[in-house]
C-alpha cells in the first residue's frame, strides 16, 4: 500500500521549518505573485532555491502554488517565475487554469502539475488527463471522493478553513470590493455580518476522525490549509496528523481528547467534517478563532471545562463583542492560584461579563514546538531556458452583432423571442424546457447548464440535452464538453476565459470573465467571445443552503440569494448595466452580448438592440441604480 502524502502550509520561513520538523511529507508554498494567498508573507525568487534544498536535504517535497488567473500581459511572467521554481528543484506546482498544462509541459518537462482545488474539479470528467494530481473541491461526498480516487491521484483537503462559495467561482471579494480571490486578494466577505449574523462564516475543517475512512478509499494526499495562520499551528496540525496517520498504518488508531483539543486550540471556528459528511457547514454566532470553551459565567463565577492557568489567553463573549486577555490572576475558594483544573469553580477577571455570557481559552501559557533548523542560503542557478509562448494571430467574429439572454421563465423565454434575441438560454433541467423550445420561434434556443455537477448528474445532463435537442449549449460544467462533440456550444463565465490561451483551449464561444476590464477584454487577440453587458452577476456559487431570500450588510446594501442548479447562488447587489458604454466593445470588434435577467429581458433586448446598433440613445437615467462593474476597473 502506498502511503499518504501529508502535505501542510508554508506561508514563510518559520512556519516551513515548523511543517518540515513536525511530520510533513511535504509542504506548499507561494512566491510573491501568481499564488492564492498573496497576503501571506510568502518567499523571494533567491529564497525559493534555499526552501527547496532545505526541505529536499530532509527527505520533504516542495511544491510551489501558481493558482491564480493570468492576464494575457502577465503570460510572460508567470511562466519566467515557473521557470525560477523548476530551476530550483520544486517537485511539482500547483495550478489553477488547466488550459496552460500543456505549455507548462512543453517548456518544463518531468515538471509535475496538480490541478488546484481553485479548478472546481468535481467531477472526474473535469480532470485533464495531463494533471498529475487533482486537488478536489472541497464540496465533494465521501462517496464522490472515493470514485474519483479509484481512478486518479487525489488530493483533499483534511484540515482548515473552508469557503462558503465552491473555490475558483467567487466574484463577491472582487466586484464587491476589488479584491478578486481568483487573483490572491480575498478580502473574505464571507466573515462579515449579514441580516445581523454571519450566515456565510463557515466552521473549520477537521478530518483527524475520518483518516480511516480516507485511507481506505485510496486518497493520495491530505493537505491542511494554512498558509495565513501562526507556526504554533502549522507544527501542531503536523505533528497530531502526523501521529494519527502513522497510527492508522499500524494497525492501532484510537483518538485522544487531548489532540482534538489541542488542535481546537491553535485555531477553530468550531470544527465541521465537512461537505463530505455534513449537510451544513456553516456557524453564524462568530466568525473567528474560538479556543476551547472553558465555561459559562454563573454568580459571577466559572465552573471550568478544561485546565487554565495564570498566563493563559482567554476570549469572553459579551454580545457581539469578543473581550480577549491574558490571565493575570485566578481565585480558587477566595485563594490565588497559579493553576485550575477542569472542574473546578474559580474567579477571573470577567471584563464586564454578565452571567451567561460564555468563556474560551484562546492560548496557552508557555507553549512549545518544534520549529527545526535555520533555513541556510544556497547557490542561485535559473536555468536559461528557452521559454515558448504561442503567438496569437487575430482572430475576427465577421458575424452580425447578437444579443443573447438567458431566462428563467417560460414568460421571460417567449418575452425574450418576441423582443427577437438572437439566442434564449433556458435551463435544461426545467421541466417545461422542451414546451420551451417549441414556443421559441424567432430566436435559437440554446439549453443552459448548471455549474456544478457530480459524474452521475453529468450523464443525467447529457441525456437531457439529446432528449431536447436544442440549438446550442451553455456549459456551465469542464466535464460536460466530451458529450457535446458536433454541438454548438457557448461557455458559461464559470470557466474563467481570461487571457488568449485560455480563449483557444476550448472549442465553442466563451463567456469572457467579469473579472476583466475593458482594456483587457480589448487586448485579447481572439475575438471571438461573448461579453456580460447586462444583468445579474453571481457573486457565489455554494453548496451551502440558506434560508434567508436576501443577505442585508452593515452598509444597507442587499444581496439576492436563490437556489439554481441545485446550487445557492448570491446576487450582486447592484445589477450590471453598461448601456451605451457597451458601444465600446462594439468598436474593438465584439459581436456577442449576454443579458442576464429575471425581468424585463423584452425591455432591455430593444434597448440594447438600438445601442449596439449605433443608434441615438440617452441613457442617464435609465443606468442610475445599475453598476458598471469591472469595466473601467479590474482587479490586481
Amino acid at each position: 500500500m502506498q502511503k499518504v502524502e501529508l502535505i501542510l502550509p508554508a506561508g514563510d520561513g518559520l512556519s516551513l521549518r515548523a511543517a518540515v520538523s513536525n511530520g510533513a511529507d511535504a509542504v506548499y508554498l507561494g512566491l510573491k505573485n501568481f499564488n492564492a494567498r498573496r497576503s501571506a508573507k510568502n518567499f523571494d525568487e533567491d529564497q525559493i532555491f534555499s526552501v527547496i534544498k532545505y526541505c529536499h536535504d530532509r527527505n520533504v517535497k516542495a511544491y510551489i502554488v501558481f493558482n491564480t488567473l493570468v492576464k494575457n500581459h502577465e503570460l510572460a511572467e508567470y511562466f519566467r517565475l515557473v521557470n525560477v521554481a523548476y530551476s530550483a528543484g520544486a517537485d511539482a506546482i500547483i495550478i489553477q487554469d488547466k488550459c496552460l498544462i500543456p505549455l507548462l509541459n512543453q517548456n518544463f518537462p518531468n515538471l509535475q502539475i496538480h490541478l488546484s482545488t481553485q479548478a472546481t474539479t468535481v467531477n472526474s470528467l473535469s480532470i485533464p488527463e495531463q494533471a498529475d494530481r487533482v486537488i478536489l473541491s472541497r464540496e465533494l461526498i465521501f462517496a464522490e471522493v472515493a470514485e474519483i480516487a479509484r481512478k486518479y491521484n487525489t488530493e483533499i483537503f483534511v484540515h482548515g478553513a473552508l469557503c462558503f462559495s465552491y473555490s475558483g467561482l467567487c466574484l463577491f471579494s472582487s466586484m464587491v470590493g476589488g479584491r478578486s480571490g481568483n487573483r490572491g486578494l480575498c478580502a473574505q466577505p464571507c466573515r462579515l455580518k449579514y441580516n445581523d449574523r454571519y450566515p456565510l462564516s463557515t466552521m473549520d475543517l477537521c478530518l483527524l476522525p475520518k483518516i480511516p475512512k480516507l485511507l481506505e478509499a485510496g486518497v493520495r494526499a491530505f493537505k491542511i490549509e494554512g498558509r495565513m495562520r501562526s507556526p504554533l499551528y502549522v507544527a501542531t496540525t503536523a505533528r497530531i496528523y502526523r501521529k494519527y496517520i502513522d497510527a492508522y498504518y499500524s494497525g492501532d488508531f484510537s483518538i485522544d481528547k487531548n489532540d482534538m483539543d489541542e488542535l481546537a486550540l491553535v485555531f477553530n471556528r468550531e470544527f465541521t467534517e465537512g461537505f463530505g459528511f455534513c449537510e451544513s457547514v456553516v456557524d453564524d454566532t462568530k466568525p473567528m478563532n474560538r479556543g476551547i470553551f472553558l465555561g459559562i459565567f454563573k454568580g459571577g463565577k466559572l465552573k471550568l471545562g478544561h485546565d487554565l492557568k495564570v498566563g493563559d489567553g482567554v476570549g469572553i463573549w459579551v454580545g457581539d463583542e469578543v473581550r480577549g486577555y491574558v490571565v493575570k490572576r485566578i481565585l480558587k475558594a477566595g485563594s490565588a492560584v497559579k493553576e485550575v483544573f477542569a472542574g473546578d469553580v474559580v474567579e477571573i477577571d470577567r471584563k464586564g461579563a454578565k452571567d451567561g455570557d460564555r468563556v474560551y481559552k484562546t492560548s496557552s501559557a508557555g507553549k512549545k514546538f518544534k520549529i527545526g533548523d535555520e533555513l541556510e542560503t544556497s547557490a542561485i542557478e535559473v536555468k536559461k531556458t528557452k521559454i515558448v509562448l504561442p503567438h496569437f494571430s487575430p482572430v475576427k467574429d465577421d458575424s452580425e452583432v447578437k444579443i443573447l439572454t438567458k431566462v428563467y421563465s417560460k414568460k421571460s423565454a417567449i418575452e425574450a423571442d418576441e423582443a427577437k434575441a438572437d439566442v434564449v438560454y433556458y435551463d435544461v433541467m426545467k421541466g417545461d424546457c422542451e414546451e420551451v423550445k417549441k414556443l421559441v420561434k424567432n430566436s435559437r434556443l440554446f439549453v443552459s447548464t448548471p455549474r456544478i455537477l457530480s459524474d452521475e448528474q453529468v450523464a443525467e445532463v447529457a441525456e437531457r440535452i439529446e432528449k431536447i435537442d436544442p440549438d446550442g449549449v451553455l456549459v456551465g460544467n469542464r466535464g460536460l464538453l466530451d458529450f457535446l462533440k458536433g454541438r454548438e456550444i457557448h461557455l458559461d463565465y464559470s470557466f474563467n476565459c481570461f487571457n488568449d490561451v485560455d480563449l483557444n483551449c476550448y472549442e465553442g464561444r466563451p463567456i469572457v470573465s467579469p473579472e476583466l476590464n475593458f482594456k483587457e477584454v480589448a487586448a485579447l487577440r481572439n475575438k471571438n467571445f461573448i461579453v456580460l453587458v447586462h444583468g445579474d452577476v453571481v457573486l457565489m456559487n455554494s453548496k451551502q443552503r440558506l434560508s434567508a431570500p436576501q443577505l442585508k450588510d452593515a452598509e444597507g446594501r442587499v444581496f439576492r440569494v436563490r437556489r439554481n442548479g441545485g446550487v445557492t447562488e448570491i446576487l450582486n447587489t447592484k445589477q450590471l448595466g453598461l448601456f451605451n458604454k457597451a458601444r465600446d466593445y462594439v468598436g474593438i470588434g465584439v459581436k456577442n452580448y449576454l443579458i442576464d435577467v429575471e425581468k424585463d429581458v423584452g425591455k432591455f433586448v430593444r434597448i440594447y438592440r438600438k445601442i449596439l446598433s449605433l443608434e441615438q440613445f440617452g441613457d442617464s437615467r435609465i443606468r442610475k441604480g445599475y453598476t458598471t462593474g469591472h469595466f473601467g476597473r479590474g482587479v490586481y
